[in-house]
This record gives structure tokens, C-alpha cells and sequence, in this order.
């Protein structure tokens, strides 16, 4: 197994900050210098250049990574070899989810995955689409979950379940008692929208694009990179806003909020896994895809 010293400093590689690596691990500041101490002590060199609160790898800390990534692949290797000779699923699995997928979605999907395979341990960490993208490019994630399709070389993605963009407007909002409103209509209301970078907003501008929408003339008076705060300015009457039919579902079936769609507008889009093709898929990993693509996701959601 790779050492815990090794674990730490591929980790510390990676987040360039001991706080990073230790909250990443979920160790104090002190051991994760302890660990470092240890290896510069065994190899009698210096691995980090440190600069501020940032630290820099210098030419043997180089070395050591392209060693250690190279024993932990072998390390992942053999227990897949291991765990496919005995039929015994375990393992860690880091997954990235964006923000839609990774509060609305994931929690139930990954519940119903480990009543199958309790002994794989899984880490979710939430992000918008375009950081998700970042992470499992860079191997810090092994499997990645968004909102949107994303166009890359070095990654590759399988649609996994269908979502529907919806407007949310607060219960005592004149539109609540409403199925439909107008493009024009849209127009004149304080809207409540998720920060760049995000899938729900990509998919929803280039809706407004595809319709000849001027997106520009949308009143936007806020931008929250937290779904769960913009719920909550919804209903507290603020503005109105658009949003996966699932993070809505709970508002709506509380009574606190409502669904309304645009006359002659079609926001559907799909949940994609998202893998790097260079990253080496543990046997966890492996099956957890195999999960996504076979059992009945939706009604999985439908159940909570």
C-alpha cells in the first residue's frame, strides 16, 4: 500500500497549500508538515519550495511525484486485478458533482449505490461545471457528474438521466396560478441567475440565444453561486429564477414556490458522467459507472 507520507505529499502536490492538503485529507496543518518532514528527512533534499502560504515543488519534489503517481496507479491496478479474482468490491471513489447534480441528485443516487457495495468509501465534493471539468482533468477526481456537455480531448461523457429547466416563481407571485408566460413577459421581471461558469446557465442563455432572445434585456439584480440561497430569495419574493425541475421540487410540493414554462421554449438537457480517458478506472470506479448507466435513476429520485 502507497505510504500515508506519500498519500500526503501527492495531495500537497496537488493543492499547493498545506491548509488545502490537510483540510482535503482531513488532517491538522501540523501533520501534514510532520509528513512532508518525514520524506525530506528519508531523501535528505527539499520536495517543496515554500513561497508565502503556497509551496512550489522543487526538482527532486518533481521527481518524487512522477514516481509516487506512478505507485499509485500500480497500487489501483493490483487491487482491481485483487478484487476481480475474489469478486469483492472496495475502494475509495472521489466524485465531482455540479452544484444541481451534487445536492439535488447525487445524495440519493450514491445512498441507493452503497446499499449494493458497502465497502467502497465515496467522497462527493461539490462545484460549479467548468471546475468539475478542471478536477477530473487533473486526476483529482475519478469520476466527475455536470449538468451540461463539455467539449474536450482528453475527456469523455455518457448522458445519464434527462432534467428540464424550469422558471421559479415565489407562491405569491401573480404567474403562480400560471402554466405559461412569454419571452416578453420574462423580460420585465427581477431575475435571480447562477454565476458564469455554471451549466444551468449556460444551457438557459443559449435557450434564450437559439429563441432570438436578447439575453441582455433580462433584469438581473443578483447573481448566487448557491442554489439553495437563491431558493430562499425566491421565496422570499426577490425575484424569480431558473432551475432544475429537481432542486425545485421541494419548494413546489412545500407550497413555497411554483413552476411556470415558457410559451414555445424548450429547456430539457441531460446528467453526464464525466471521465478523463488517461485516468486509470479503479474496479470501484468501474462499477459505479456501470450503476449510473443501468439502474432506474429516476426513480430512485422519485422514491425520496
Amino acid at each position: 500500500m502507497l505510504s500515508d507520507s506519500l498519500k500526503v505529499f501527492i495531495t500537497v502536490a496537488d493543492k499547493k497549500n498545506f491548509s488545502k492538503a490537510a483540510k482535503a485529507l482531513n488532517l491538522t496543518q501540523p501533520a501534514i508538515s510532520f509528513q512532508i518532514q518525514t520524506l525530506e528527512q528519508y531523501y535528505q533534499t527539499m520536495l517543496f519550495d515554500r513561497v508565502n502560504r503556497h509551496v512550489k515543488l522543487t526538482e527532486a519534489g518533481e521527481l518524487l511525484l512522477e514516481y509516487a503517481l506512478s505507485m499509485n496507479d500500480l497500487q489501483s491496478q493490483l487491487e482491481r486485478k485483487m478484487q476481480q479474482l475474489t469478486g469483492h468490491v472496495k475502494g475509495t471513489l472521489m466524485i465531482g458533482a455540479s452544484r444541481t447534480v451534487g445536492e439535488y441528485i447525487m445524495p440519493y443516487i450514491i445512498c441507493a449505490f452503497k446499499n449494493e457495495y458497502t465497502d467502497v468509501d465515496i467522497t462527493l465534493e461539490i462545484y460549479n461545471t467548468k471546475h468539475v471539468e478542471e478536477l477530473v482533468l487533473s486526476n483529482h477526481l475519478d469520476v466527475g457528474l455536470v449538468e451540461s456537455q463539455v467539449k474536450h480531448d482528453e475527456l469523455m461523457f455518457q448522458s445519464i438521466l434527462e432534467d428540464e429547466l424550469v422558471i421559479v416563481v415565489p407562491i405569491t407571485h401573480p404567474w403562480a396560478e400560471r402554466e405559461e408566460v412569454t419571452l416578453d413577459e420574462l423580460a420585465g421581471e427581477p431575475f435571480i441567475i447562477r454565476e458564469p461558469g455554471s451549466g444551468s446557465r449556460l444551457v438557459f442563455e443559449q435557450a434564450l440565444i437559439d429563441a432570438e432572445f436578447d439575453v441582455e434585456s433580462l433584469n438581473i439584480i443578483m447573481e448566487i453561486g448557491n442554489i439553495t440561497a437563491i431558493k430562499s430569495a425566491i421565496i422570499s419574493g426577490l425575484g424569480i429564477s431558473v432551475m432544475s425541475k429537481w432542486a425545485a421540487r421541494d419548494m413546489v410540493e412545500g407550497k413555497m414556490a411554483s413552476i411556470v414554462r415558457i410559451k414555445d421554449l424548450k429547456m430539457p438537457r441531460r446528467f453526464n458522467i464525466l471521465l478523463n480517458e488517461n485516468h486509470f478506472e479503479s474496479e470501484a470506479c468501474s462499477h459505479f459507472i456501470h450503476y449510473l448507466a443501468e439502474a432506474d435513476l429516476e426513480k430512485i429520485l422519485e422514491q425520496k
